[in-house]
């Protein structure tokens, strides 16, 4: 682990997505307490299907774990 990681331009290429998928996830998380389910991107309501949860998830989670190897190697 190098000790300028926070300034690695390669960590923050493969970071930003993962962040704008973490928030898509605790979008859609937070729309199956409305009565619609729906959630919104860009202005546009986006019904939730049954595989869009898990996907996003396990999207978000390689996503992250490519963050944090990115750092350790």
């Amino acid at each position: 682990m190098t000790a300028n990681w926070i300034a690695d331009p390669v960590f923050w290429c493969i970071a930003m997505p993962a962040l704008a998928v973490s928030g898509l996830l605790a979008q859609m998380i937070m729309s199956l307490f409305r009565c619609c389910g729906a959630f919104k991107i860009q202005g546009k309501a986006i019904q939730l299907k049954w595989w869009m949860i898990p996907a996003t998830a396990v999207l978000c989670g390689l996503l992250w774990l490519f963050a944090v190897l990115s750092v350790f190697l």
